[in-house]
């Protein structure tokens, strides 16, 4: 690789990059890289959000939908009419 690597090179190695996996001389270069080109940087930075990104959208609603409380309620009125004597 040369020291101010191609865009391909750059997309190729962002992910070790932004891990801190790569050589000096290639984050350099990355780094020179990234401060020219504002395509590559994006690409940086969607990269470094995508663990929040994928937490946020994995996590558990704040408040269950109002069908569930429903299901859940009528769950519960089934249930509490099959204990009954």
């Amino acid at each position: 690789m040369k020291l101010l690597p191609s865009c391909h090179d750059v997309q190729t190695e962002l992910t070790e990059y932004a891990e801190g996996a790569l050589p000096l001389s290639r984050r350099i270069g990355i780094r020179l890289h990234l401060l020219f080109c504002r395509v590559c940087a994006g690409f940086l930075r969607g990269l470094k959000a995508l663990p929040g990104l994928a937490k946020h959208a994995l996590a558990p609603p704040s408040a269950p939908p109002e069908a569930a409380v429903k299901a859940l309620a009528d769950m519960q009125a089934v249930l509490s009419k099959q204990k009954a004597p």
